[in-house]
């Protein structure tokens, strides 16, 4: 940034001073609750088309382990106990 790295963080933090109490994000990471993320949403579309994993992982450039987390929160939220289930139970969320 030129040298103006300090003048950038100092021009954000008086911004935000400024900024509506409305409008202002709550910090950290947003909850979505019993809702599905954004992510978990797009990687319980593919368990639920059948990929593996492995190939979500690769496909999202994600870890394995780290697919096997959000299937399983995907799974926990939405009740269900099976890739099939969880197809089933995202079709009629979407219909």
């Amino acid at each position: 940034m030129l040298g103006a790295t300090w003048d950038a963080a100092r021009v954000r933090a008086e911004l935000r001073r400024y900024q509506p109490a409305g409008e202002r994000r709550q910090p950290g990471r947003p909850r979505y609750g019993d809702m599905l993320s954004p992510r978990e949403a797009e990687v319980a579309e593919l368990a639920a088309a059948g990929m593996s994993n492995r190939e979500i992982a690769t496909t999202l450039h994600l870890s394995p382990r780290t697919v096997e987390q959000h299937v399983a929160r995907a799974l926990q939220k939405t009740g269900v106990h099976s890739r099939q289930q969880l197809a089933q139970a995202l079709e009629a969320a979407s219909g």
